[in-house]
């Protein structure tokens, strides 16, 4: 888990708490709000799948979909990584809750902006996030060469996982 409390949009680390609204904080240097004051979200997420990747790289993704007592993870490695595909995992319950606790409280996901895009680059990387909850609507961002503050860090975080790919095909 990411220790440094840091804004979403700007990066700063200059948030204090929020007294009013429904967000928990509020950034000193851009003057936004973000983080929910309620575990509202982390409790009805029941479905992650984010992709990232490139034309020349492939792409890979990583599904987490809730069922009754545990979470089915499928990693997919970028194309030429992997002849099988996919990599079907069984996280706990409570692995599934702490990969929420990081994205929608250390990440701020659900304050990225919805789309991403850099126009003047032609190629690259592009990248898609869909969450899907029991009783709130949908929530989806992507991008095209562009990419929201903590971006990077949800790399990190996710990289990991990505990994195990990798090494089951090394094996």
């Amino acid at each position: 888990m990411m220790n440094d409390l840091k804004c979403p949009y700007c990066g700063n680390e200059m948030v204090e708490m929020n007294e009013q609204g429904t967000d928990k904080y509020r950034c000193k240097t851009c003057g936004k709000t973000f983080g929910l004051k309620s575990n509202e979200a982390v409790r009805d997420c029941h479905t992650f799948n984010f992709t990232y990747g490139g034309f020349h790289g492939g792409f890979k993704t990583i599904l987490i979909e809730e069922r009754d007592g545990f979470a089915d993870m499928t990693l997919t490695p970028p194309i030429g990584i992997s002849i099988d595909g996919e990599m079907k995992l069984r996280i706990t319950l409570n692995e599934w809750q702490a990969i929420k606790d990081e994205l929608f409280n250390e990440l701020f996901i659900l304050s990225w902006d919805e789309e991403y895009t850099d126009p003047d680059i032609m190629d690259g990387t592009q990248w898609d996030l869909k969450i899907k909850f029991d009783n709130r609507k949908k929530f989806k961002t992507g991008g095209s060469n562009a990419f929201p503050n903590r971006f990077d860090e949800l790399l990190e975080y996710l990289d990991p996982y990505f990994e195990q790919v990798g090494a089951e095909e090394n094996s």
